[in-house]
C-alpha cells in the first residue's frame, strides 16, 4: 500500500509540473530531459535603448540657446571633436549601466533552472525505482550519469544567457557609435552652411532692394498707361480736353515722389535686419540626437526671425470704366395701311345662316327616315325567310310513338303538323313586334337630337348677330380709347426710359468717381486733374439728354400712323361656323335564332 501511494504521489507531482508520465520513461529508457524551450528566458529588451529619448539626461542639441535671451544661443565649436568625444563618455556609462541591469536577472535564471532539474531527477529516481533496486551500483550509477547530464544543460544554458547579454550590449553600442558619427556629421556640415548663409544673405540684400526700386517704376508705368488708356476708352471719338496733357505731367511728379519716398523706407528695415537674420540662422541651425536623425530646425527659424522684410506693399487698383454710350430702341414703326379700292361692306344677314340651318334640318330628317325604311325592310325580310323555313322543317316532323309503339296514323300527323305551323306564326310575330319597337325607338331619339341641334344653332346665330351690332355700335369709342391708353403708354415709357437711365448714368458716376480716387488719390483735388473730372462729367450728362429726345422724336411722328392702322384695322366682320349634327345610322340587327322556337316548342 506505500508503494502505492508514494506511485500515485509521483504521477500527480509529474502531471502537476509538465514532467512525462512513467510509460515516456520506459518507452524512452529513462533518457528523458528537460525540453529546450524550458531553458529559455527573455531577457527584457528595452526598445527606448535604442532611441535617443532615452539619453536626453546626457544627450543634448547644439548650440542650446542662451538663458539670457530668446535669440541669443551658445558660441561656435572650436573643436567639433572633443565635443563628440564628451557624448562618448556618457554613452558608455549608459551601456555599463544596462549591463549590470541585465546580469542581475542572472542568479533568478540559474535558481528556476535548478529547481526543474530537481523535479526532474525526483521523478528519475522515483521511476527508476521500481526496474532498480534504490540501493543497487547499477541505479547508483545511472542516477550519477543523470546528474552530470542535468549539469551540461545547466552551463550550456547559463552560456547561453551571458551571449544574449553580450549581443544586446553589442546592438546598443552600435547605436551610440550610429548617432554620434551622425552628430559630428551634423555638426561639420552646419558649419559650412553657415558660413554660406552669410554671404548669400548679404548678396540676397542687394538684389532685393534693386528689384524693388524696378518693381515701383514698372507699376508706376503702368498706372499712367492705365489712366491715359481709361481717358481715350470713355471719350471713344470725343475730344478730350485741351488740358489733358499737362494733367498727366503733373500725375507722373506725384507718382515719382511717392516712388522715392518707398525706396528710402525700405533700405532701412533692410539693413536693420541682415544682421538679426544671420544670428537666427545660426542658432536655428541645430544639430540633435533623435534616433540619428538630424537637421535645420525650419519651424523655428520661421517663428524666431524676421528674415529679409518683404518690400512694402505698393497697393493701389485698377479699376475699368467702359464708355457710357446709353442706348434706346426704337419699336417697329407703324405699317403703313393697305388701300384697298373696293372695301368689304360690313353687315350680317341673319336670314342666310337660318335657311343653312333649315336645310341642313331637313336632310337630316330625309337620311333619318330613309334609314328607318331600310331597317324596317330588313326585318320583312327576315320574318318571310324565317317562316319559309320552319314550313319546311314543320312538313317532315312527326309526332312521337305512343307507350305501344303504334305509329300515328296520318290525321294525327296532319294535326300535329298544323298546330305546329300555328306556333311558328305566333312565335315570328312576336319577335317582329320587338325588332320593330327598337326601330321606332330609335327614330324617336334621334329626331329629338335633330330638334335640338336646331335650337342651338339658331341661338348660336342670333347671339353672332347681337355681338356684330355691339360691335358696330362701339367702333368710333374704340378708335378714342385706343388713342387715350397709347399716350399713357407712351408717356408710361418715357418715364420708365428716363429712370432706367439716370440710375445708369448714377452707376457710372459711382464707378468713375472710384476709378478717380484710386488713380489719383489726394492729387484728385488739384486744379489740373479736377477738370478732368468735370468735362466728363458733363460729357455724360448731355448723352442722356440725346437719347430722351430720340424718344420724343420717334412717338412724335409715329404716334399717328399707330391711330391710322388701328382705325383701318377695326372692322365687324362676322366670323359664323355652325357646327353640324354627328349622324351616324347605326341599329345593330340581332336576328333571333330559330333553332330556340324547335327547343320550345317541338
Amino acid at each position: 500500500m506505500k508503494l502505492f501511494a508514494v506511485f500515485l504521489a509521483c504521477i500527480v507531482a509529474a502531471q502537476a509540473t509538465g514532467i512525462p508520465g512513467y510509460q515516456y520513461w520506459c518507452s524512452h529508457s529513462f533518457c528523458v530531459y528537460p525540453t529546450p524551450s524550458s531553458y529559455c528566458y527573455n531577457l527584457p529588451f528595452n526598445r527606448n535603448w535604442c532611441s535617443a529619448k532615452y539619453y536626453a539626461d546626457c544627450l543634448r542639441e547644439y548650440p542650446c540657446p542662451e538663458p539670457s535671451s530668446e535669440n541669443l544661443c551658445e558660441a561656435e565649436l572650436d573643436d567639433i571633436t572633443d565635443f563628440v568625444g564628451t557624448f562618448s563618455e556618457k554613452l558608455e556609462g549608459k551601456r555599463t549601466e544596462i549591463k549590470e541591469a541585465l546580469e542581475a536577472k542572472q542568479p533568478t535564471f540559474e535558481c528556476d533552472v535548478d529547481s526543474l532539474h530537481a523535479r526532474y531527477l525526483s521523478s528519475f529516481k522515483c521511476y527508476l525505482a521500481r526496474v532498480l533496486c534504490s540501493t543497487s551500483d547499477k541505479y547508483c550509477e545511472k542516477v550519477e550519469k543523470y546528474e552530470e547530464k542535468l549539469e551540461e544543460l545547466k552551463c550550456d544554458a547559463v552560456e547561453k544567457f551571458e551571449a544574449e547579454i553580450t549581443k544586446i550590449i553589442e546592438q546598443i553600442k552600435c547605436f551610440h557609435e550610429e548617432i554620434l558619427a551622425s552628430f559630428k556629421s551634423c555638426l561639420e556640415t552646419r558649419d559650412c552652411r553657415v558660413k554660406a548663409f552669410d554671404s548669400s544673405i548679404n548678396e540676397k540684400s542687394c538684389d532685393v532692394q534693386e528689384k524693388y526700386e524696378e518693381y515701383l517704376t514698372d507699376h508706376n508705368t503702368k498706372r499712367k498707361e492705365w489712366v491715359i488708356c481709361i481717358f481715350n476708352a470713355i471719350y471713344s471719338d470725343e475730344i478730350k480736353t485741351d488740358t489733358f496733357t499737362e494733367a498727366m505731367e503733373a500725375y507722373q511728379g506725384f507718382l515719382d515722389s511717392d516712388k522715392a519716398w518707398f525706396v528710402k523706407e525700405f533700405k532701412k528695415k533692410i539693413e536693420a535686419a541682415v544682421q538679426e537674420l544671420k544670428d537666427c540662422y545660426r542658432c536655428n541651425y541645430k544639430c540633435y540626437f533623435n534616433t540619428g536623425c538630424y537637421g535645420f530646425n525650419r519651424r523655428s527659424f520661421r517663428k524666431t526671425t524676421k528674415s529679409l522684410p518683404a518690400p512694402p506693399k505698393y497697393e493701389y487698383k485698377l479699376l475699368r470704366v467702359c464708355a457710357f454710350n446709353p442706348e434706346w430702341k426704337a419699336p417697329c414703326p407703324a405699317p403703313e395701311p393697305e388701300d384697298k379700292e373696293e372695301e368689304e361692306e360690313e353687315t350680317f344677314v341673319e336670314k342666310t345662316y337660318t335657311d343653312c340651318v333649315d336645310v341642313a334640318y331637313n336632310k337630316y330628317l330625309e337620311d333619318l327616315c330613309a334609314k328607318i325604311e331600310e331597317w324596317k325592310l330588313k326585318v320583312t325580310t327576315w320574318k318571310s325567310d324565317s317562316d319559309t323555313y320552319l314550313k319546311s322543317q314543320i312538313s317532315c316532323m312527326k309526332p312521337k310513338k305512343s307507350y305501344c309503339g303504334t305509329e300515328p296514323s296520318d290525321a294525327e300527323v296532319t294535326a300535329y303538323q298544323e298546330k305546329l305551323e300555328g306556333q311558328a306564326e305566333c312565335w315570328l310575330d312576336n319577335h317582329e313586334c320587338r325588332l320593330i319597337a327598337q326601330i321606332v325607338s330609335l327614330d324617336s331619339q334621334w329626331k329629338c337630337r335633330i330638334e335640338n341641334w336646331k335650337c342651338q344653332a339658331l341661338a348660336y346665330i342670333s347671339k353672332a348677330k347681337a355681338q356684330f351690332d355691339c360691335c358696330i355700335a362701339n367702333k368710333g369709342t374704340k378708335t378714342s380709347q385706343y388713342d387715350c391708353v397709347l399716350d399713357e403708354k407712351i408717356c408710361r415709357l418715357r418715364e420708365q426710359l428716363n429712370k432706367r437711365l439716370q440710375s445708369m448714368l448714377c452707376q457710372h458716376k459711382e464707378l468713375f468717381e472710384s476709378f478717380f480716387q484710386c488713380m489719383f488719390g489726394c492729387t484728385a483735388e488739384g486744379e489740373l486733374i479736377g477738370t478732368l473730372r468735370t468735362d466728363y462729367i458733363e460729357c455724360v450728362d448731355a448723352k442722356v439728354e440725346a437719347v430722351l429726345t430720340e424718344f420724343d422724336e420717334f412717338w412724335c411722328v409715329e404716334k399717328p400712323k399707330y391711330v391710322t392702322v388701328y382705325e383701318c384695322g377695326f372692322k365687324c366682320m362676322p366670323k359664323v361656323s355652325i357646327p353640324g349634327l354627328r349622324t351616324n345610322w347605326q341599329w345593330r340587327f340581332c336576328k333571333p335564332s330559330l333553332s330556340s322556337f324547335f327547343r320550345s316548342y317541338c
